[in-house]
């Protein structure tokens, strides 16, 4: 038997988030149905992670065991023929029985995107949030630093979240300019639900003067929701990659 590590890009408007939920369309779903379409049995798959309904991918990485079902080997051109237009697997390679999608990998890198104008751009509609306020970009790349390191990030997770442990680590944060756009970019070896959202609200505040950049120290050190910015929305949020 061997195990098979995928990479999957796919667009998630149309979609109620990655994890299979009853009667609705999920990523995982899709991905699990064009595999038992292959190899005649149920395959279940293991994710790096969940995205939320709306948020996109270009590196998500899941894992799954291959059935002794078929003769030949499996290329991502064979599974892509039974996936929707939505979804597809940009990246296959057989690894060793040792590597777990979830479990062993080390980074995490999302994008949010967004751009500034008064008006509405139909070709960045569902894919990058429109900020029609006049925002300091300096003082947001500045606010970035003050996400680096270990912290906890209880300030910046929603209040629904499960999780007791909100420690998390952040490599890299920074803005990048695009040709007529933004992108927040973040590192770290985990997220916590909204996180990015949350984060990129906060940031949203400082560009526009509501915070200051050092503010930032403050609010994690708070340990409280209230205190950041708004979930912004899912639909400007891409899960960029995955490192091992």
């Amino acid at each position: 038997m061997e195990r098979i590590k995928l990479i999957v890009e796919y667009d998630g408007t149309n979609f109620c988030g990655y994890q299979v939920q009853p009667g609705k369309r999920t990523v995982e779903k899709e991905l699990e149905d064009a595999l038992e379409k292959i190899y005649q049995v149920k395959v279940k798959t293991f994710a790096s992670g969940r995205t939320d309904a709306g948020v996109h991918a270009l590196g998500a990485v899941l894992h799954y065991d291959e059935p002794k079902t078929l003769k030949k080997p499996i290329n991502a051109q064979t599974i892509n023929a039974f996936l929707p237009s939505d979804v597809k697997v940009v990246g296959l390679e057989v690894v060793d029985d040792t590597f777990d999608a979830r479990f062993t990998a080390k980074k995490k890198t999302y994008w949010y995107k967004f751009y500034l104008s008064r008006v509405e751009r139909p070709l960045f509609e569902n894919r990058a949030l429109r900020v029609n306020d006049n925002i300091d970009i300096g003082k947001m790349c500045e606010a970035c630093k003050y996400l680096i390191g270990e912290h906890d990030f209880t300030s910046f997770v929603a209040r629904k979240s499960g999780k007791t442990n909100f420690v998390r680590t952040i490599f890299d944060a920074k803005i990048i300019a695009a040709h007529d756009y933004y992108i927040f970019e973040i590192t770290g070896n985990g997220f916590l639900y909204n996180m990015v959202r949350i984060i990129m609200g906060t940031l949203i505040n400082v560009g526009k003067g509501i915070i200051e950049p050092s503010d930032v120290i403050q609010i994690i050190k708070a340990k409280n929701r209230a205190k950041a910015g708004k979930t912004m929305p899912a639909n400007s949020l891409y899960l960029l990659k995955v490192e091992y």
